[in-house]
């Protein structure tokens, strides 16, 4: 695995060295973003994309990822703006310890962090500094938003009773079916014979004649020879149609006759194993945690969205000419 991918996107890459005739696409107060620092970047996302089986599958065209990462490098050097009005830094201890945790838990030496960084055309002067503003950067939001942000206990009890079933175990049912399958070569007088044979089952099931009688004489499924047993299933393990025909049967009751594509099942319900949800004490922190970093993160962005407000932004297309101004 690259070493840009266990850093969790810590590095970025350099993107490819063509030739370009460079300008300026954007000003940010005093400060610019220039045309090869935004074809680098994009190149950077699209060559990430690729690599990204979850990421890959969406479509996003060029145009809409250019347009995404320029607004990226705006919020970046807006918030590299604030972090040096404020004197917000970084020692070298604190860089050398983010090294070594970063070493620790990819299990890395020091010769093959190097290797794999040479792998990225990067260095460790290269990593330290990217480094080195990621941690500014978490300080600027320590600063700005995270001290600003609390969770109250009864935000957290509000968000348990909302999301109860979050915190459900899985229900499970113990089942017996009687399985009459269908077969390729079945006409269907074949299939009508069967349908009525499944009638007749289930009648006499209702009759009071003992199911698991009934499954070994009958049935041709898995289980057949134990009357029909077939053990346990949570939620998600069935097909889909069965699932519907039992989730709300409760134990001792009897399906209707289910036909799918396959055959025919009468399924007894002989035992519903439906577990109490987590109590709030069990899972007060990760909810907690949870709500907290959502409102950091929307903190964040409101916060960025009030700075691009208040600062002076221009954006201009390729030939120069302005297309938005803030």
């Amino acid at each position: 695995m690259s070493l840009l991918l266990l850093l969790g996107g810590i590095l970025s890459s350099l993107g490819t060295a063509a030739e370009l005739v460079d300008r300026i696409i954007a000003y940010v107060n005093d400060d610019i973003i220039t045309l090869s620092e935004l074809n680098e970047r994009t190149n950077a996302l699209v060559a990430a994309r690729r690599q990204n089986p979850f990421l890959r599958e969406q479509e996003l065209s060029l145009e809409e990822m250019r347009h995404s990462m320029l607004n990226r490098l705006i919020d970046e050097r807006l918030a590299s703006q604030e972090i040096s009005r404020l004197h917000i830094s970084v020692s070298e201890e604190e860089v050398d310890g983010a090294i070594a945790r970063i070493m620790q838990e990819n299990r890395l030496t020091q010769e093959t962090l190097e290797a794999e960084l040479r792998k990225q055309e990067q260095t460790i002067t290269d990593l330290r500094q990217q480094i080195k503003e990621g941690l500014e950067q978490r300080k600027l939001v320590s600063r700005e938003v995270q001290s600003k942000t609390v969770i109250t206990d009864e935000i957290v009890e509000a968000y348990y009773q909302s999301n109860m079933n979050d915190f459900q175990e899985k229900e499970r049912w113990r089942l017996q079916d009687i399985y009459l399958p269908y077969y390729p070569d079945d006409t269907p007088e074949d299939r009508a014979r069967l349908r009525n044979l499944a009638q007749q089952i289930l009648e006499r099931v209702r009759a009071g004649v003992d199911f698991g009688l009934l499954a070994k004489n009958y049935s041709q499924g898995p289980g057949a020879e134990a009357g029909g047993d077939m053990g346990y299933f949570a939620r998600g393990e069935l097909e889909p149609v069965l699932e519907a025909a039992v989730e709300n049967l409760k134990a001792g009751e009897v399906s209707p006759d289910i036909e799918t594509t396959r055959g025919i099942h009468i399924i007894k319900v002989t035992e519903v194993d439906r577990a109490p949800p987590k109590a709030l004490d069990e899972v007060r922190e990760s909810i907690r945690n949870l709500l907290y970093k959502r409102e950091v993160e929307f903190r964040y962005r409101e916060w960025l969205s009030s700075l691009r407000e208040r600062s002076y932004v221009k954006i201009v297309d390729e030939t120069g000419s302005q297309i938005q101004r803030r």
